[in-house]
């Protein structure tokens, strides 16, 4: 009977040890698993985890089998020369080892299962990264056009900016000049109006262009180019005639002995508005004016030795020394 309760006691150890077991493997399955890690990997430790709570029940289970074939079995009275269980404990115990066992390859079959879903998952996570991966390498290459894309448009926008600046430029000076336009036509407009006539202008020009013509013709009467030599005098002719001369080369002095209430008379110098006295010059291209003629004297005489080229116009005389 002593030994009968020392095999209780190791198969109730045994029976408690299974249990601590599986429920240690629910424990580990239920608070262990982590879903921020790589899921690959934590499916994979749990497996380990299961294998290694197996293989412990394994062995607890063999050394139950190897304790009780060491036992001396007996009939229900305890008889033996070893003393034992009866016959009914005995079936207990090995319907619940068998039932144990029959756990134990439920639970390997789980574990193979297990191990099969978690290598379909990581070919299909493994398969998904490709496809992500290649999905990344896409979108990192379209990131690359479209900024590429966005550089160019940038460059277009500051093109566009410089050509509005100087198409702003242009447009002013255009505004400027069709300001002056309108300025011109509103001009025309005036010349051609009812008082304004264009062709009336046009007839007036003409006419002023032929009175000049004339003149100039008339002129060219008016005036002899004359060359007088060294030494002699122009005079005017007549006792009221006026001569009118420009010293055109070579070089003159004013001839005026004429005195009148006591004060001394000299020629005009019709250009610079002077009257120029006895002895003084007569200043190249100016219009000179011998106011009379006669027996009062006045007069231009030549001093260039070479002689000197006036126009004349009116009644002269040269007078030789």
């Amino acid at each position: 009977m002593k030994f009968k309760n020392k095999f209780q006691r190791a198969a109730i150890f045994a029976l408690a040890l299974v249990l601590a077991s599986v429920s240690s493997l629910a424990v580990y399955a239920s608070v262990s698993y982590d879903s921020s890690k790589d899921p690959v990997v934590a499916f994979s430790g749990m497996v380990s985890y299961v294998e290694s709570v197996l293989q412990s029940i394994r062995e607890s289970i063999a050394s139950i089998e190897t304790r009780l074939s060491m036992l001396e079995l007996t009939g229900p009275s305890g008889g033996g020369s070893g003393g034992g269980m009866s016959a009914e404990q005995y079936a207990e115990i090995m319907a619940e080892i068998n039932a144990l066992k029959e756990s134990n390859e439920e639970l390997a079959k789980e574990n193979a299962a297990l191990k099969n879903d978690i290598k379909n998952t990581k070919n299909e996570l493994l398969s998904l990264i490709d496809e992500l991966s290649a999905e990344y390498d896409t979108l990192k290459g379209s990131i690359s056009a479209l900024s590429t894309d966005i550089t160019n448009l940038q460059n277009q926008i500051t093109s566009a900016k410089n050509d509005l600046v100087t198409l702003e430029k242009n447009f002013k000076q255009i505004s400027d000049i069709s300001t002056k336009l309108e300025t011109v036509t509103l001009k025309v407009n005036n010349l051609t109006s009812s008082k304004g006539d264009i062709t009336v202008l046009k007839n007036q020009y003409t006419e002023l262009q032929k009175l000049y013509d004339d003149l100039m013709g008339e002129v060219g009467k008016i005036y002899s180019t004359v060359f007088v030599p060294y030494g002699s005098t122009i005079i005017a002719t007549g006792e009221d005639d006026t001569v009118t001369l420009i010293l055109r080369s070579g070089s003159a002095i004013a001839v005026s002995p004429y005195v009148e209430q006591g004060k001394i008379q000299g020629i005009n110098d019709l250009t610079d508005g002077i009257d120029i006295l006895d002895g003084q010059n007569i200043p190249l291209f100016n219009s000179i004016l011998i106011p009379r003629g006669g027996s009062d004297g006045r007069g231009v005489k030549v001093t260039a030795l070479e002689g000197a080229y006036f126009l004349i116009g009116g009644d002269y005389t040269i007078v030789e020394p």
